[in-house]
Formats: structure tokens, C-alpha cells, sequence
């Protein structure tokens, strides 16, 4: 047994020289007490390491209160161990200590060494307050107050990895009717001021920037309604002033389509930012020509619509909008390149083919003035005959049964000598050939 105690004494001395002799080689401002400094640093730097944070706190916390400018890791390890412990911590009073605990090594970091990078720190305590703080209500104050000074403290540079907890706290915040609508729309518009320069310098963090910029403009647009004029006058100065912005051409979209703002210029100036630069989008392209289509011009709407078929690969957005083209080509009175655009939607997409046939049925129910000679009844109302055989591929059961309603009678049939079951064709532009069949 004696062997033993000698043999762990003599392993835990020999660890302790080798450690400290490699602190010698870094920058410590060692205490008049130095060699109980080694050892207490020694001893929470290996419980570190082991996870066994409890046993960390006591020689770290005599090295903040003997040693406080000793280095700056005892304040970077200092709140990697409290906010582990604060993580694990089921009593609400210790939790609140370790929480406490954590946040002020920031604070001591940057007291103790003016030579640290400030806005750093300040960044990283709010994301340690958030990740500790989150959960519970009552500390959004202070979590706003954290996050502004980190902006503050750093130019309004926060690191990416705060943009989205940030929104998160400025949701919280004005739900609680703590900031009104132009306080939030003016961190809003700083956060999306620093996203774009961040992105526009590249760097090995411009796509975190970027999908953090995205991120916040859906949790945005989720809780805020920004009404056009505010688009218009917050927005639209920056974007006219640099039309190659995509990231703000994007915000100006996301904004416009929660805000139902698609009927404005600025959503059409906003897309076409996007096309310019290469942001091609099937959605979008969509969404443009139905913008046009609904102002009634027809040419840029086809212009839309066929981009947005070109550069999709999904067939049931394809399909989608070959439709709407065959609506545009109806309300020019091109039904033969309506019906065309439906019969090509419908083999497109089965879930569109009943919508489509039964349009042309309506085509055809609509063309019975036009389309009659006068001379022969059976002739005329052939037409509807073609109706309902569309709205039986279309399995409209009502449809079909107003369609019946206008096939020629038994004794007109007689009258203009034919038969039950003959094949005739419809003129006009249906052109259709169907088989004769009577209301009764």
C-alpha cells in the first residue's frame, strides 16, 4: 500500500512539472504565489478536461480571486465550465448563480486585458446569455440589452452565428410591445445593412452571413407585416441604388409576397434584379406572370410564364403554368391555342387534368352562338355533345348533366334524318367528332 501512495504521489508530481514547465513558455503574469497558482491551474485545466466541471470551480475560482490577471483562458475556460454547469443545473437559485457566474467572465476578460478583442467578447456573451437564457421569458430584457451592445461594441458586425438569435429576441421584444414597428424596422434594417456588406467582402463566412440573412427574413416576415409604402421607402433607395444586390432584391421579394405587395413596381424591379444577375427562378417567374396577367398585360405575362417553364424541372409547376398560358390565350380569344396549353397541362399532371378538361368543356358549352349555322339543330348542338365528353374526362358529374340537357331531342334526330350512335363532326373551331346522342 505504501508503494502505491508513493507511486500516485510521484505521478501527480511529475505531471504538475511537466505542465507548468510548458506554461513557462506562454504568457503568464504569474502571482507572488506562484507556484500555488501552477498548481490550481494545473488542477481545473485537467478537471476541464475530464468534464468534471464541479471540480473545476475551486482552483479556478482561486486563481480569479489571487491571480485575476494571470491569463486570459482562465475567463474563456471560466465560462465554458459555468455555462456547463449552468446547462445541468436543475435548482433554479444555483442556475442562476452559474449563469451569472459565466456572463461575468466576459466581463473580467475585458477588464483584466485591455488588449482583447472587445467586440469579440461582447458577441460571445450574448450568444452564451442566449443558449442559458432562451428558455425562459422573463430574460429578454436582458438578452436585448446584450445583443445591442454587441452591436454597438462592434460596428453593428455581429458574428453570424447571433443574426438569427438576435431576430429571435427582437420578435419576442416586439410582440411584447417593448420596441414599436420603426424600432424594429430600423434593427432590421441595420442587420440587413451588415448582412449585405459581410456578403459583398466574401470571405470564409459570406455564406453563413448569406443563409442568415434568409433565415431572418422568413422569421421576419412570420411576425411582421411591412406594409408596401414601408418597402418603398425603406428598402427600394438601396436596391435603385445598387440594382446588383441580390440579397436585398431578395428581402424586397420575401417582404413583398407576406405583405401581398406583388402588385407593385417594386416586386417587378426586385425580380428583375434577380433574373439580371443570374438568380433565375421558376417560382418567381411565375409569380411575375401572374402579376402581369392580372394588370392585363398578356405579352409580358406569356413572356413570364414561358421563362418559368424553360427553367423548371418539377412537371407539375410545368403543368401548372401551361395553364395559365391556356387561361391568357382565352381571355384573347384564341380558343384553339387555349385548348391546346389545357390538353398539354392535363398530360402533364393528373392532378390538373380534371380542372383542365372540364375548362374546355365550358369552352365548348360558351361557342354554341358562335359556332351554330342555323341550318340543322342535330348540327348545332353537336357542340354540346363535345362539352360532355369532356366533363366526362374530367368526371364532372353536374357538368355533364347540364351538357345533356342541351343534346338534340329524339325527333329532332328523326327530323334532319339521322340516327342514334352516327359519327358527326362540330365546326367551327372545336372540330370535334362525336357520336349523336339525345336528352331523352
Amino acid at each position: 500500500m505504501k508503494y502505491r501512495a508513493c507511486s500516485t504521489a510521484f505521478w501527480s508530481v511529475l505531471f504538475l512539472l511537466i505542465t507548468t514547465a510548458g506554461l513557462k513558455a506562454q504568457n503568464f503574469n504569474w502571482p507572488e504565489d506562484k507556484s500555488t497558482a501552477q498548481t490550481n491551474y494545473v488542477l481545473y485545466t485537467d478537471a476541464k478536461k475530464q468534464k468534471n466541471y464541479e471540480a473545476a470551480v475551486e482552483p479556478i475560482t482561486w486563481l480569479h480571486e489571487n491571480a485575476p490577471d494571470l491569463n486570459p483562458a482562465i475567463y474563456v475556460d471560466g465560462a465554458t465550465i459555468y455555462e456547463e454547469l449552468a446547462e445541468k443545473e436543475s435548482d433554479a437559485a444555483k442556475k442562476e448563480e452559474y449563469i451569472s457566474k459565466a456572463l461575468q467572465m466576459y466581463d473580467l476578460r475585458l477588464q483584466y486585458f485591455e488588449g482583447e478583442d472587445a467586440a469579440d467578447v461582447a458577441n460571445r456573451k450574448a450568444n452564451t446569455a442566449f443558449k442559458l437564457l432562451y428558455k425562459d421569458p422573463s430574460e429578454y430584457g436582458r438578452l436585448m440589452e446584450l445583443f445591442t451592445s454587441a452591436m454597438d461594441e462592434s460596428d453593428d458586425v455581429l458574428v453570424y452565428y447571433n443574426i438569427v438569435p438576435f431576430m429571435s429576441v427582437l420578435k419576442n421584444r416586439y410582440e411584447k410591445g417593448e420596441i414599436n414597428d420603426e424600432q424594429l424596422l430600423d434593427y432590421y434594417d441595420r442587420l440587413g445593412q451588415m448582412i449585405e456588406k459581410q456578403v459583398a467582402a466574401g470571405g470564409k463566412n459570406a455564406g453563413k452571413y448569406a443563409q442568415a440573412g434568409e433565415n431572418i427574413d422568413s422569421i421576419f416576415a412570420g411576425f411582421f407585416t411591412m406594409s408596401c409604402d414601408q418597402i418603398q421607402q425603406k428598402l427600394m433607395p438601396k436596391l435603385e441604388q445598387n440594382p446588383s444586390d441580390v440579397d436585398l432584391a431578395k428581402r424586397v421579394i420575401s417582404l413583398s409576397l407576406a405583405s401581398s405587395c406583388t402588385d407593385q413596381d417594386f416586386f417587378m424591379t426586385a425580380a428583375e434584379t434577380l433574373f439580371d444577375n443570374g438568380e433565375e427562378d421558376p417560382g418567381l417567374a411565375k409569380a411575375l406572370g401572374t402579376r402581369a396577367m392580372v394588370a392585363e398585360d398578356y405579352d409580358k405575362a406569356k413572356e413570364w410564364f414561358n421563362k418559368a417553364i424553360e427553367i423548371s424541372s418539377n412537371d407539375e409547376q410545368k403543368a401548372d403554368i401551361t395553364f395559365d398560358l391556356g387561361t391568357i390565350a382565352l381571355k384573347e380569344g384564341q380558343r384553339s391555342t387555349a385548348r391546346k396549353h389545357f390538353l398539354q397541362a392535363a398530360n402533364m399532371d393528373d392532378a390538373l387534368a380534371g380542372k383542365a378538361y372540364s375548362t374546355i368543356g365550358g369552352m365548348y358549352m360558351q361557342s354554341y352562338d358562335q359556332c351554330k349555322g342555323g341550318q340543322d339543330v342535330v348540327q348545332d348542338r353537336a357542340v354540346f355533345i363535345a362539352a360532355y365528353e369532356m366533363y366526362r374526362k374530367a368526371g364532372n358529374s353536374s357538368a355533364m348533366a347540364n351538357a345533356k340537357e342541351q343534346f338534340p331531342s329524339k325527333e329532332e334526330v328523326f327530323t334532319y334524318n339521322k340516327e342514334v350512335g352516327d359519327q358527326i363532326t362540330v365546326g367551327c373551331w372545336v372540330g370535334e367528332t362525336v357520336t349523336i346522342r339525345t336528352r331523352d
